[in-house]
């Protein structure tokens, strides 16, 4: 099957901002779409190619996102033409309550019915979910842009916006789980999980966020609101790969079961003792590690130093991110 193409053609003073960020841009091609840049005397054309229309429409505003943040070209005209729907954000799909259940005291899972299952069955584990602003609310759809970057709707039509992570997908079903962390006192998204009923609506955009490793050795650590990428990626282990985990929880309760593969370990902490586990671990683990955290802010500073100082891993060999801080949820 033929890919889908869309290509963007800059030439003046826009090709002069990118000219020194080509190199860049050819780096840029990932989560099943490609992108190429050609010159000619007629100035720059940058082409997305993409298996299917939601990929390619993801591609238009990843690769769009990612221009604008570059040195000098904030305002950058932009627009593809080309294949793909004009009128809606592929990458952004309906979902509807199935059901849901308590796995552990203070975690809901959600399982939601979705448009295409198969778009989020790869590297990218993150969604942002588009919720109510208050139970019962409706909330509008983003539409696109000619930059391919979702326009808002304003008022009270926006939707509250959220990270979360896919806990697991099965695309025989067209069905996602999505863990939520219930705690006091509940904020919008932790309020929508805990009154939902089966039939409701939400949006998500995405995936997002950056790929998981694939390195032959991958130190993974959390506390409970990492805990949903950390047991997926454990489970959907590759031969040749091994994990080793490390997640730390307020109460034994909050554990959950899951089917080791030979090799990955997963280390049960308390909270308090995640970095001084990390830090035990022998330095010098060599070119085939990566290691990943997901914390709360304080911790993830913390971990930043144990991984580059204390294990000795140079800074492409680890990535630490802030999942939330002591006042309240941040973007992962």
């Amino acid at each position: 099957m033929t890919d889908l193409v869309a290509y963007c053609r800059f030439s003046g003073a826009a090709l002069e901002a990118l000219a020194g960020q080509l190199d860049a841009i050819d780096r840029l091609g990932a989560g099943g779409f490609r992108v190429s840049c050609e010159r000619s005397r007629q100035g720059l054309c940058l082409s997305l190619s993409a298996a299917d229309w939601r990929r390619l429409a993801l591609a238009k505003a990843r690769i769009a996102g990612e221009i604008r943040r570059m040195p000098g070209c904030a305002n950058l005209a932009l627009a593809w033409a080309g294949d793909g729907d004009p009128e809606r954000l592929g990458h952004v799909q309906r979902w509807h309550v199935s059901r849901a259940s308590q796995v552990t005291p203070h975690l809901r899972r959600i399982s939601f019915a979705v448009e295409d299952a198969a778009f989020y069955a790869g590297d990218l584990h993150h969604v942002r979910l588009l919720l109510p602003q208050r139970h019962g609310g409706v909330f509008a759809y983003p539409k696109p842009c000619p930059a391919g970057l979702p326009v808002w709707p304003e008022g009270e039509l926006m939707p509250v916006l959220r990270n979360y992570t896919i806990r697991s997908v099965r695309t025989e079903l067209g069905e996602v789980d999505v863990d939520f962390v219930l705690h006091e006192p509940a904020g919008p998204a932790t309020a929508w999980a805990r009154d939902c009923r089966p039939g409701d609506e939400i949006g998500a955009l995405g995936p997002i966020g950056q790929p998981i490793s694939h390195a032959p050795l991958r130190i993974l650590a959390g506390d409970e609101t990492a805990l949903p990428t950390i047991l997926r990626q454990i489970e959907e282990c590759r031969p040749g790969e091994a994990i080793d985990a490390y997640v730390a929880l307020a109460d034994d309760a909050e554990r959950q079961e899951v089917a080791l593969p030979e090799a990955c370990r997963l280390h049960w902490l308390r909270y308090g003792d995640l970095v001084d586990a990390l830090q035990a671990r022998p330095c010098g683990e060599g070119d085939g590690v990566f290691a990943y955290s997901g914390t709360e802010l304080a911790t993830s500073q913390r971990l930043k130093s144990v991984f580059g100082g204390d294990l000795g891993l140079p800074r492409g060999q680890f990535r630490c991110v802030a999942y939330w801080r002591a006042q309240g949820a941040i973007a992962p």
